[in-house]
């Protein structure tokens, strides 16, 4: 599990070896260690028998692991002006993620990175979240049941950034919306490296990660005045009380487009030259190698 506990059996980590771990690892930052100790704590309680039982049930006592507490984390997020600056500065496929995660819903980042072309309604006006892309694999089962396509989860887009998707997407008909030449996953690393984090730098922009968008795409929805049911379904989070007239106006897909329409994008799209033969370029590649 990890090289500090070395022969160490699962039956044996108590709190008294995780609090050597914390120990051991105490040089790390407060979120780091946060992290490597869930990790560790979901290995013990992931080992079950043939019936499904847990075999190592655990109390942890986080006062006895002393952990260091999390002061208040930044969360950069980027207005309207740095947004389009963005954008700008980005090439495809980047300018259509970005976009994307920024316009619409919101989506996380692995939603907009696992979603499939088969997953867009045929007047790319909603969108169906069914999986995820994390580290390389696709997930069938979202970060939250919240966020799950059993509980209702769907994305609606304004006029403008369905008619940017459609675009994007051309004449293919399967297979991921955002992906490399061979059809496989962009890597959330590969994007920032490449793209975000450059593009950043050089607008002198706080660095941060693609939740910039997801954050900045909330602000807008609360400037917009969406109403938060719609919000909480649209986003995946969860959801506080619900009255039966909006339980229904949710299930009715006209009142959506309606909202995202008013809602509006929250920025404006740079002008683009060509966006039909940089796409068919695009899809050229595509075929070619699949």
């Amino acid at each position: 599990m990890y090289p500090f506990f070395g022969d160490k059996l699962l039956a044996n980590i108590h709190n008294a070896a995780m609090k050597e771990f914390v120990n051991h690892i105490a040089d790390l930052s407060p979120a780091t260690i946060r992290d490597y100790v869930n990790i560790a704590k979901s290995v013990v309680a992931s080992a079950r028998d043939a019936e499904g039982k847990v075999l190592f049930p655990r109390e942890w006592d986080d006062d006895f692991l002393d952990a260091p507490e999390i002061d208040e984390q930044k969360q950069p997020t980027v207005d309207r002006e740095e947004m389009e600056a963005i954008l700008r500065e980005s090439q495809e496929p980047y300018l259509t993620l970005y976009s994307l995660l920024a316009g619409c819903g919101p989506m996380r980042p692995g939603e907009a990175l696992g979603l499939d072309i088969r997953a867009i309604h045929p007047d790319f006006r909603t969108l169906d979240i069914v999986q995820k892309a994390k580290r390389g694999e696709l997930q069938d089962y979202m970060k939250t049941k919240n966020a799950d396509s059993k509980h209702g989860r769907v994305v609606d887009l304004p006029v403008a950034l369905a008619t940017l998707l459609r675009e994007f997407v051309g004449a293919r008909c399967s297979g991921l919306v955002f992906c490399k030449h061979d059809g496989s996953q962009l890597m959330q690393r590969d994007i920032l490296k490449y793209s975000l984090h450059p593009i950043l730098k050089k607008l002198a922009l706080e660095q941060g990660g693609l939740n910039i968008f997801r954050r900045f795409r909330i602000t807008a929805m609360e400037t917009a005045e969406v109403p938060q049911a719609l919000q909480h379904t649209w986003s995946g989070h969860a959801r506080t009380h619900v009255s039966e007239v909006y339980k229904k106006l949710l299930k009715q897909r006209e009142w959506r487009l309606g909202w995202a329409e008013r809602a509006g994008m929250g920025f404006s799209l740079p002008e683009r030259k060509n966006p039909r033969n940089a796409q068919l370029a695009q899809l050229i590649e595509f075929r070619r190698v699949g």
